[in-house]
């Protein structure tokens, strides 16, 4: 065995042994279908620094500024941070988006920063500055005058961005702050990643109406990560249906207990299921168990006998769609397949119903949403 095969093996189990605990959650909890949580830092975050020439910038420092200094002219700071959605499957449903900034300095009390959509693509220079005065431009820098410095310009001063509050959180003393999820963010990271193209980031604009209100936040580029902006997204990932064909679960579960000769990769269940006794057997086991289901394994529900009555019946669709699932071969989220008058909308449910049918010993109709 190869180390990739080997390396393969072992991740599958990992998955296999914590997957009782994540279906469980998922079939039994109140959430409909399932939902993943991402942590994205930003791939890239500057500072715009009020100059009538564009000549500073802020690019590659260790913190970014929103707000006011204290001097009398050209005291605006404004920060801008893009965030690289790719990570995020596409076709996924955005649920949740939360901001998080770490405040490391101050020198006034309260003051509101908000975040706005960024309408215009940006860069992010190698000037470096740890304080709000900003240091000489280089190439590529976004500036209070530039996009990209010294070629491409804003088409307004100090950033080109929508008017529209997007999330807005008042920010004091030192510390981890909160720009909280709402519509407006929700729909914004959604439409990163539906159009990525137009993903120019966020701004973040201080409280600009009076001096002495700027805040310094911890940049990417600061030394403690534990401190870098973070931006937490939960999602849905998009419904991926790929069940294996009529008899593929059965045949493993022969090989498994020798009754089958090994069938070769380019077969039904070959690479497509890696380590079905290590991984996604007991996934499945552990599902069925979570469910209440003590009495038999999945391969013991797949047994070559046509099932004899309602229960073994549904229990077979149950084990099949539980294998499904622990193969990677079917998601909970997916809609029930339209014309099976299936009542459950989604997979997740039709195997809590299956279930629940089980156990109460009621003779429902036996879906055929899940076959082997």
């Amino acid at each position: 065995m190869s180390d990739t095969q080997k390396a393969r093996r072992r991740s599958n189990f990992r998955r296999g042994v914590g997957c009782a605990a994540f279906l469980l959650a998922q079939f039994l909890g109140t959430t409909p279908g399932f939902s993943e949580i991402i942590l994205l830092r930003p791939k890239k975050d500057a500072t715009l620094i009020q100059n009538a020439n564009g000549a500073l910038a802020n690019g590659a420092g260790p913190a970014i500024f929103s707000g006011r200094i204290g001097s009398s002219a050209d005291s605006i700071r404004r920060a801008l941070l893009a965030f690289d959605v790719a990570l995020i499957p596409p076709g996924s449903t955005v649920k949740k988006a939360v901001l998080s900034l770490n405040l490391s300095a101050t020198n006034s009390g309260p003051a509101a920063v908000s975040i706005r959509r960024v309408i215009a693509d940006w860069g992010e220079g190698t000037s470096v500055s740890s304080g709000g005065a900003g240091a000489p431009s280089t190439d590529g820098d976004a500036t209070w005058l530039h996009r990209f410095y010294e070629q491409t310009l804003w088409t307004q001063p100090g950033g080109d961005f929508d008017a529209a509050i997007i999330a807005t959180a008042t920010v004091d003393q030192p510390g981890l702050y909160l720009w909280e999820t709402n519509e407006a963010m929700v729909a914004e990271v959604q439409s990163w990643l539906d159009h990525p193209d137009a993903n120019f980031g966020w701004i973040l604009v201080g409280d600009e109406s009076r001096p002495t209100t700027v805040k310094r936040f911890d940049s990417r580029e600061t030394a403690d990560e534990a401190n870098r902006p973070v931006l937490y997204v939960e999602y849905s990932p998009p419904c991926s249906p790929d069940p294996l064909g009529p008899g593929a679960w059965s045949r493993q579960c022969s090989i498994l207990l020798g009754d089958a000769p090994e069938l070769p990769e380019s077969a039904a269940g070959g690479p497509d299921v890696p380590d079905f006794a290590e991984a996604v057997l007991p996934c499945a086991q552990s599902m069925m168990l979570d469910l209440g289901i003590e009495d038999g394994s999945p391969c013991e529900a797949l047994a070559p006998a046509p099932p004899s009555d309602c229960g073994k019946r549904t229990l077979k669709t149950l084990a099949v769609l539980a294998l499904n699932v622990c193969g990677s071969r079917l998601q909970t989220s997916c809609e029930v397949a339209a014309g099976m008058e299936c009542a459950p909308a989604s997979v997740s449910e039709l195997i809590r119903d299956l279930a629940e049918s089980y156990l109460s010993g009621e003779c429902r109709r036996i879906f055929p949403c899940g076959t082997d």
